[in-house]
């Protein structure tokens, strides 16, 4: 638990910044080569807190970090062979003790006070990102306030793979009003690797074949997601998401297997209620994605036949 000796009993910094103990949050997945250049950095931070979520990690990371690095708390994930980036990035937020909240991957350096620099310059309702927006490598990095986070509902557990659920919650945050704001251009830097160590979906029958594939097909989820999102005012249920993102997912796979240029995705969108209670109007949004002209890829495994139509 944090004590008072964690927050500083005053600064100089700009007015109106917010005076809160982070907890830096990372993920490991077997890259534990990285969480050994990366964690020391971690743990130097001023008025922080460490937590490292064990994925599943096969490479012993717990015992390291045991070892290495006490004062880092470890959450291990021992129920799921696949891994999700949303998923672990949850749970790290739910052990979390700071009030502001850094999401920060393990191929990530940070090179400076980041602590310190929180306490003089976070400002109520902003979030911070890389300063460096060209990096890829640095596009998952997040501080937010732990109330932000709570309201967005965290990151979206329906993605599934590889990608997508920063910036969709990087969205979710700007939907509500709150403001994208750069950390220093010096601030990190990236371990540059290359894609074999990406989690694309394995151990995942149905996982992603390359990057492009990971990437065209959760953007696909995400532009859906968020069309419902805009028409009905609230994110849909974590049930209807994750059905969504598996229709997609079957729908595609079905089309190349059977050589076709493409697919479609009809999604039922009722108007809400209230709007509705003497038309009675139906509404449906088709999507006809193309795969020749896509980035998209053959998928390693054709998934089962279902149904396009979503409910």
């Amino acid at each position: 638990e944090p004590t008072a000796s964690h927050y500083p009993e005053g600064h100089s910094g700009q007015c109106g910044a917010l005076m809160a103990m982070m907890t830096f949050i990372t993920t490991c997945k077997n890259r534990l080569a990285h969480l050994k250049e990366t964690l020391p950095l971690m743990v130097k931070q001023s008025f922080s807190e460490v937590i490292v979520v064990d994925y599943g990690c096969e490479q012993g990371t717990s015992n390291w970090v045991a070892e290495a690095a006490p004062d880092a708390k470890v959450v291990r994930v021992l129920d799921d062979p696949r891994f999700s980036l949303a998923r672990a990035r949850n749970i790290g937020a739910m052990n979390a003790g700071g009030e502001l909240l850094c999401f920060i991957d393990a191929d990530m350096r940070l090179e400076m006070d980041l602590g310190k620099w929180a306490q003089e310059n976070v400002q109520p309702g902003c979030f911070y990102v890389s300063g460096q927006p060209k990096v890829f490598e640095l596009c998952g990095f997040l501080i937010c306030s732990r109330s932000m986070f709570e309201q967005a509902g965290g990151y979206d557990e329906a993605y599934r793979g590889w990608g997508g659920e920063d910036g969709d919650l990087l969205e979710r945050l700007e939907m509500a009003g709150h403001v994208r704001s750069p950390l220093p251009e010096e601030a990190l830097t990236a371990i540059t690797h290359g894609d074999d160590l990406r989690q694309f979906g394995k151990n995942d029958p149905e996982g992603f074949a390359t990057k492009n594939h990971a990437l065209a097909l959760q953007q696909c989820y995400k532009l859906m997601k968020f069309d419902i999102i805009r028409l009905n005012g609230r994110q849909p249920d974590i049930d209807v998401r994750k059905n969504l993102h598996s229709s997609i997912r079957t729908a595609y796979g079905n089309a190349v297997a059977n050589g076709s240029k493409d697919f479609t995705i009809t999604l039922n969108v009722p108007p809400r209620h209230a709007d509705n209670r003497f038309s009675h109007s139906q509404r449906k949004l088709v999507y006809r994605i193309p795969i020749t002209h896509s980035r998209l890829a053959a998928p390693k495994r054709r998934p089962a036949g279902s149904k396009n139509d979503l409910h």
